[in-house]
């Protein structure tokens, strides 16, 4: 099995029931998520200031999310480059940043990010992909699951793996 395939196995497993251990485990699975993101998604030429700039995510609205992922990506590469998280504050824009994740306490705030170009806007809340963003969490059957707008990621220069667009509850505008 392949590395990139054994990471999509192991974000299956973590499927897990939301209601086993409730909110803790959705912010778990849900910082696991963000951090695979990075590796089934390619930025465009010039996203990066530096051959060895690190890939940096930002957080909105979301902080147990933001406590989950500071947790998980210390010393990690993706790649080849280091991951830094940040906490983004409301109106602050997201220059510098890769990827941001809009969590529902600032849902409202999501359509102002959703130009950005080369930006992985991912959101937690109904209709975010028509507010914008590329990626949503949804739930399905007390799971986490998302969904992907191929079509807005395109726009945006950024190209999302076809192995990730598999297993996602719903593409638009593109090929599951």
């Amino acid at each position: 099995m392949t590395r990139s395939l054994k990471g999509i196995v192991a974000a299956l497993l973590l499927l897990a029931p939301m209601a086993a251990t409730g909110q803790a485990l959705e912010r778990e699975v849900k910082a696991a998520f963000l951090f695979k993101f990075l590796s089934f998604v390619e930025w465009p030429q010039g996203a990066f200031a530096r051959p060895d700039s690190p890939i940096t995510v930002g957080v909105l609205g979301a902080d147990e999310v933001l406590d989950e992922l500071q947790h998980v990506v210390p010393g990690r590469v993706v790649q080849g480059r280091p991951v830094t998280v940040r906490r983004l504050y409301y109106g602050e824009p997201a220059t510098e940043l890769h990827m941001l994740f809009v969590g529902r306490a600032a849902g409202t705030a999501l359509p102002g990010y959703a130009g950005g170009e080369g930006l992985l806007l991912v959101g937690e809340q109904p209709g975010a992909l028509e507010q914008g963003a590329i990626i949503n969490f949804v739930s399905v059957d007390n799971r986490v699951r998302f969904e992907v707008a191929a079509d807005a990621a395109e726009r945006r220069g950024l190209r999302v793996s076809s192995r990730m667009l598999a297993v996602a509850e719903y593409v638009r505008g593109g090929k599951p």
